[in-house]
């Protein structure tokens, strides 16, 4: 990359941001992208739909992994280099996921791409601010923010344009061509960089990552193999095997002297731990409408290709417009009321949706998730924005990769849930659904007295009961 001396724009960093934007779009896409193909796969792999959500759910689960290697591994080997790594995975993962032959080979492989998606989207995040400099840095993560938060619901309507053709195989084949020309991109546009030798490097917490993902996989597996004839000893034995490497990660996490993969000592910290169930709240309740929608789509209202993605498009607008503005009031009125108002209008349409979802007509269901995507983008976004409120700067990084880390851990929940649901309950499984996703919401009103509030011209993190914190 060379410097336009009359300027000092740097000439290649336009290129060099849009192909960052492009693999941050294709990594958090692959989360959901699958959505639309859950049931033809179920049928090419004469599967269960227990056994194809894992398809979603090892994608979700393998990318969170990653991310609390990311601090050690850009320390030691460098942004850019990170970034060609997941990308580098991500494709990989993508040629073998369009060649597996069983749903077995088909899961292995996506947490292949996983671990790709994990490395891409917060590196992408990473080298992006530094190609825009100081004069463009908001605008730049601005739009990448949006990108990634608007880039679940996008992908059900990808994977149906391409499911279209016939063949599921092309909702990966299309990651090959795309992820080479990033990657061209990224080698001709992006700078290297080079730790510094004389920087503390962190250390990567690799006990703590084993403890909590394979204690975590084995409750999810537990309860996807929950009710299933023959499988009570089994259910048993990877739940009581989960509950005790999560309690040993838990004390892992508390007493360690290096920094823990999903750092829980930060729950003490005032306001924080009320973002975190937040935000796994939203997890929850976004992975799991854009997974459940396109089913219902199909099974209610014979929708094909596209069409299956046509409820979450409507999500997807609401999301864009109230995204787009939450941001800018957060900054003058604090997240709690915003966040409150925004879980009471999702969860009144999650729960109209609930109750009377088999009597509305489509028109009327595409305007209800319009009206979801409205409230509910008013949750997301200010209440992650908090946590540079209630962290001291020292703290931020930790409690960044927390919150992502449980946004992809209560997305794989979901998914392993409506997966449970469709097999045990056929006929009620999405109204019990939507259901626990409305009690998720007023999860949300409840949580957010917690969250900071303005009072007087400032940001103020005093509780409802009086109960001063830090801001």
């Amino acid at each position: 990359m060379t410097v336009n001396p009359e300027n000092g724009v740097r000439v290649g960093s336009t290129a060099a941001l849009v192909a960052l934007g492009l693999a941050a779009l294709l990594a958090v896409l692959d989360g959901t992208v699958v959505a639309v193909a859950l049931g033809p796969l179920a049928r090419t792999f004469d599967a269960p739909i227990t056994t194809v959500v894992w398809v979603t759910i090892g994608y979700l689960l393998a990318a969170a992994s990653m991310l609390p290697l990311l601090g050690w591994a850009s320390a030691r080997f460098g942004g850019r280099a990170v970034f060609l790594t997941g990308l580098a995975l991500f494709v990989i993962g993508s040629t073998l996921a369009a060649l597996a032959w069983s749903a077995g080979s088909l899961i292995a492989f996506r947490v292949v791409q996983g671990f790709g998606g994990g490395l891409l989207e917060p590196t992408s995040l990473a080298l992006a601010a530094g190609l825009a400099g100081k004069d463009r840095v908001g605008r730049v993560l601005g739009t990448m923010s949006m990108i990634i938060n608007v880039a679940p619901v996008l992908g059900p309507l990808l994977g149906g344009l391409v499911l279209g053709t016939g063949h599921w195989r092309w909702i990966f084949i299309i990651n090959i061509p795309l992820g080479l020309a990033v990657l061209i991109a990224a080698l001709t546009f992006i700078p290297a960089d080079r730790p510094n030798a004389e920087t503390i490097r962190p250390v990567a917490d690799v006990r703590g990552l084993l403890l909590l993902t394979v204690g975590y996989v084995a409750v999810l597996f537990a309860l996807n193999r929950s009710g299933q004839h023959g499988a009570g000893l089994l259910v048993g034995a990877a739940a009581v095997l989960g509950v005790l490497l999560l309690g040993g990660y838990t004390r892992h996490a508390l007493t360690t002297c290096q920094a823990p993969a999903l750092d829980l000592r930060l729950l003490r910290r005032p306001g924080f731990a009320a973002s975190l169930v937040v935000m796994g709240f939203v997890g929850l309740i976004m992975y799991s409408q854009v997974t459940a929608l396109p089913m219902f789509g199909a099974d209610r209202h014979h929708l094909r290709g596209f069409e299956q993605g046509l409820l979450v498009c409507g999500l997807g607008l609401g999301l864009l417009v109230s995204m787009s503005a939450a941001g800018r009031v957060s900054d003058r009125t604090g997240p709690r009321p915003l966040v409150r108002a925004g879980a009471v209008v999702t969860a009144v349409g999650l729960l109209s949706f609930a109750l009377a979802h088999d009597r509305l007509s489509l028109p009327a269901l595409f305007v209800l998730f319009i009206g979801i995507g409205l409230g509910f983008g008013c949750t997301a976004s200010p209440t992650f924005a908090s946590v540079y409120r209630t962290l001291p700067p020292a703290e931020q990084p930790q409690g960044t990769t927390a919150l992502f880390m449980t946004v992809q851990l209560t997305a794989s929940l979901g998914i392993t849930v409506l997966g449970l649901l469709q097999s045990r309950a056929p006929g009620q499984w999405l109204t019990v659904l939507f259901l626990i996703l409305t009690a998720s919401a007023v999860g949300i009103v409840a949580l957010s007295q917690f969250l900071p509030g303005r009072v007087g011209g400032e940001i103020s993190m005093e509780s409802p009961v009086g109960q001063s914190s830090v801001s």
